[in-house]
């Protein structure tokens, strides 16, 4: 199979023999046995500052190899938790086997220069959604990184050149590692440090009909998962609770689930967006209120048997919570 995508991994070991870094296991030979192989460790060529900079786990996943197979030792570095790219970085690399072994004497397709040593990229049987570059360290041991992109094919190599020269940088004769500049830090929502209980105190609980003390909702802070909130249980069995929540790393889009508003409800000079039916439900209603571009208040209510009344609460609420708020 030409480039086998399955055979993709790291050529760390390479560079750690070369390096003189191979582990090797204690004990005496036995008369006539063969020398132990080095056991290697192809993770080793990106360290996880690196990984992390890419945009990728900052540990990768070792696979053993299988040389009898042509299925060198492997690294797979897994996309990160915030990356765009699904692809991830697979390196593969070899003490045992020659470049042109690996890639059954296919004739390289593109070549050049990345952290001062030349790569070579070799066509796959898995068509152009797949993207490896490979260096020849010696005459049986190479290096290759491979990535993919099946959305858009024409990127499926953007990656790979991105994590190229920092796997250079591990390797005999490549040039340094190419800086890491910080990514500056995303700004935080003013409504990080707002508590969602104390937008309602006791004494504006009344024309509400909620309970005076609000349970703390939120990853971390209740029973319920999500964003940090505030639900105070109703006081008419016909009343949905009242609900606030802080979305502070989520568009008002993203909390609306991208659901245009029914309408648009101006309090106190700020625009909130009136979800009558919101998924489709009757029986409650929401509010959404953007706060910059990334984070957002929601309110939500309503009535378990009028749907006439679904937003009286929510639309009672709002003054109340609005006054509040900080600037956005």
């Amino acid at each position: 199979m030409v480039g086998g995508w399955t055979r993709t991994v790291t050529a760390v070991a390479a560079v750690l023999v070369l390096a003189g870094c191979a582990n090797t296991v204690a004990g005496s030979a036995r008369p006539g046995a063969a020398p132990a192989a080095p056991v290697l460790d192809p993770c080793a060529l990106l360290t996880p500052e690196q990984a992390t900079f890419l945009e990728l786990q900052p540990q990768g996943r070792l696979t053993p190899g299988k040389e009898d197979r042509r299925l060198p030792p492997s690294c797979r570095f897994s996309p990160g938790e915030d990356s765009d790219d699904p692809s991830g970085v697979d390196i593969v690399a070899s003490l045992s086997m020659s470049l042109a072994t690996f890639h059954a004497g296919a004739a390289p397709i593109e070549e050049l220069q990345l952290g001062g040593l030349t790569w070579r990229r070799y066509p796959n049987a898995f068509g152009d959604g797949f993207c490896n570059y490979a260096v020849v360290l010696s005459e049986q041991s190479f290096v290759e990184v491979t990535t993919t992109n099946f959305g858009d094919k024409s990127k499926a190599c953007d990656l790979a050149k991105r994590a190229v020269p920092f796997v250079a940088a591990h390797l005999p004769g490549g040039a340094p590692a190419p800086p890491m500049p910080r990514k500056p830090a995303e700004p935080v929502s003013p409504l990080a440090s707002m508590e969602p209980c104390d937008l309602i105190t006791a004494d504006q609980m009344g024309p509400l009909e909620v309970q005076p003390q609000g349970q703390k909702t939120g990853t971390g802070r209740g029973n319920i998962d999500g964003d940090p909130g505030c639900e105070w249980p109703s006081l008419s069995p016909d009343r949905q609770p009242l609900y606030v929540a802080l979305a502070l790393d989520r568009s008002a889009d993203q909390v609306a689930q991208g659901e245009k508003a029914d309408e648009q409800v101006q309090v106190n000079g700020r625009g909130w967006g009136l979800h009558r039916t919101p998924q489709d439900s009757k029986m409650n209603c929401a509010a959404v209120l953007a706060f910059g571009e990334k984070s957002a208040v929601m309110v939500t209510g309503g009535h378990r048997r009028e749907p006439g009344k679904v937003c009286d609460q929510v639309l009672k609420a709002l003054p109340v919570i609005t006054a509040k708020l900080p600037p956005a």
